[in-house]
């Protein structure tokens, strides 16, 4: 399914809100301020692609606007393009050095204001789809460890505000390197590819996080579910692995209610400690932390 982008239109006059909104949605779903103050809210609220933003407005000009959009982490990231009625140098220069991507100038030529807004839009995608790349693992298509760590601190910081249970567990496939060793690295690749369906099929919940953490090594996110709930799934999904890979797994898992004497790295460390446990115990387990 395509990804319709959305484009934040800002000009103190309704003429010109007009004729770009005619222009731009062509390219994207447009949304419209009359005001600096306004373009910071819906910018926040919509989380537009690109942002055209009038340089003289009353109240916030377009700079001082553009430096609180940079200074808002939500929006310090989103390209915005200067309308400007004026062709001075020294102003564009300084629109650039403050972080613009790009101007416009009154009157419009339409030309050129829809390939500049195509050319933007577009690099917004494939800086988009970079990130994406990045943080998926290239085997087996699941976020990566960087994607991991990004959303655990998210989840830990959600779980502290809402005081709910963070289940994590880590899973290592048995024995992994001798099955490399008998029967080659192709085959070891489709056993993590095979392996990592399983992950995903078994844990399905909104918000759980199925991850590549490295080599044979997956770690599960389960935000908001308590122990005994991601105990009972754990177990099941070590079934499945054996039922449909011939191959055994060990897990460590983890619970807690996320508070400010702890870290998110405390509840990794805590599974992790059990699973180099239930290795102990023979594989083929799973072991809980205290």
């Amino acid at each position: 399914m395509e990804v319709v982008q959305r484009v934040l239109i800002v000009d103190d006059e309704v003429i010109n809100l007009k004729i770009l909104s005619e222009l731009v949605s062509e390219e994207a779903n447009v949304t419209l301020a009359k005001s600096g103050e306004q373009a910071l809210r819906k910018a926040q609220q919509y989380q537009p692609d690109l942002i055209l933003l009038d340089v003289k407005m009353p109240g916030l000009d377009g700079f001082e606007t553009l430096s609180e959009l940079r200074q808002n982490p939500l929006t310090s990231h989103i390209p915005v393009i200067f309308i400007s009625a004026l062709a001075d140098y020294n102003n564009e220069e300084k629109g650039l050095i403050n972080g613009a991507a790009d101007y416009i100038f009154k009157p419009f030529h339409f030309g050129i204001v829809k390939a500049r807004v195509r050319t933007h839009l577009q690099l917004v995608e494939q800086t988009n789809k970079l990130q994406q790349l990045a943080r998926r693992d290239y085997l087996t298509s699941l976020p990566n460890r960087r994607h991991y760590d990004e959303v655990l601190k998210s989840e830990w910081k959600r779980g502290q505000e809402a005081r709910k249970f963070i289940s994590l567990a880590v899973f290592d496939i048995d024995d992994f390197k001798l099955f490399n060793d008998l029967h080659g690295h192709d085959a070891g690749d489709e056993l993590l590819k095979k392996v990592s369906k399983v992950l995903r099929e078994f844990f399905t919940e909104p918000g759980h996080l199925v991850s590549r953490f490295g080599g044979e090594e997956f770690v599960v996110l389960m935000p908001g579910v308590n122990r005994a709930d991601a105990l009972e799934q754990i177990i099941d999904c070590l079934t499945a692995v054996v039922e449909r890979s011939e191959v055994t797994m060990s897990a460590g898992g983890a619970s807690c209610v996320p508070d400010t004497r702890s870290s998110d790295s405390t509840l990794f460390h805590l599974a992790d400690k059990a699973l180099y446990s239930a290795k102990a115990q023979g594989k083929n387990c799973v072991v809980w932390a205290d």
